[in-house]
């Protein structure tokens, strides 16, 4: 009967492993040099930008900004990025920074390890700074 009932079990019973493969999406890594342009929303103007992204740990980076505005007044800034999300090979950063006088900047980004797309605002301006690895 134990025989049988083996037999049985072994023709009937599907064979092989019950578990599925679940891929989780990596998010990426935006540590290195970046270079594009900033742009302001308010007034137009724009300039170009390099970056240079350090990881502070698993979720927030220093990125180290130099570029020129009014085509030859050079400007640095630096600034710690929280990574505030990450999904479909994307991560999403988010950066506060009071600026005395000039009021508090905000940035909020969208990066994949190719493109930086993020928007900025400030007391009297708005804008974009774009990035492409380099």
């Amino acid at each position: 009967m134990y025989r049988i009932l083996a037999l049985f079990a072994l023709c009937v019973l599907p064979t092989g492993s019950f578990a599925q493969t679940v891929v989780v999406p990596v998010a990426p890594t935006l540590t290195g040099k970046w270079s594009g342009y900033w742009v302001s929303d308010k007034n137009g103007h724009t300039g170009p930008l390099h970056a240079t992204f350090t990881p502070l740990g698993d979720d927030a980076y220093r990125v180290k900004y130099r570029g020129r505005f009014a085509k030859v007044i050079p400007f640095r800034y630096t600034t710690t990025m929280d990574v505030v999300g990450t999904g479909d090979g994307a991560v999403v950063l988010s950066a506060e920074k009071p600026l005395g006088p000039f009021g508090t900047f905000r940035t909020t980004a969208t990066a994949t390890n190719a493109n930086f797309d993020a928007t900025f605002t400030s007391r009297r301006d708005s804008g974009r700074f774009v990035l492409q690895r380099k």
